[in-house]
């Protein structure tokens, strides 16, 4: 929290939480962590896998993802940390002490097509 001359300013965790998901769904090599899901969780959809932590004026956020087959891990899971720090502090003025990253797995492309192929089907006319 934040105090001014005029009063003091807060900022929700929740607020700092969907900064980081919507930070970490601009990110490219990230797939959808839940396969049952065909669409790719975006932005507020992405909170289910950030957990924050305020501490006064310092944020550690920690961040669950699924990266696509063919693509860096290590330079996806650097993109994820240097886009999520730069927006909480951009955004929010605190200080971004650590963004852990938890690669918890690797699908192949052709694997996310299929499932979005199934969920939404053209119409035959």
């Amino acid at each position: 929290m934040a105090d001014t001359d005029k009063g003091s300013v807060g900022i929700s965790k929740d607020v700092v939480t969907s900064i980081a998901g919507i930070a970490v769904s601009e990110v490219e090599g990230i797939a959808n962590l839940r396969t049952s899901d065909g669409s790719f969780r975006r932005g507020e959809g992405m909170k289910r896998f950030v957990d924050t932590t305020v501490e006064g004026e310092s944020v550690s956020v920690t961040i669950r993802i699924t990266v696509i087959y063919g693509n860096p891990i290590h330079k996806v899971a650097k993109q994820v940390q240097t886009r999520v720090k730069a927006e909480i502090e951009k955004m929010t003025g605190l200080r971004v002490d650590s963004v852990n990253v938890d690669v918890q797995k690797l699908v192949d492309e052709g694997e996310l097509i299929k499932e979005g192929d199934e969920e939404c089907e053209p119409s035959e006319e």
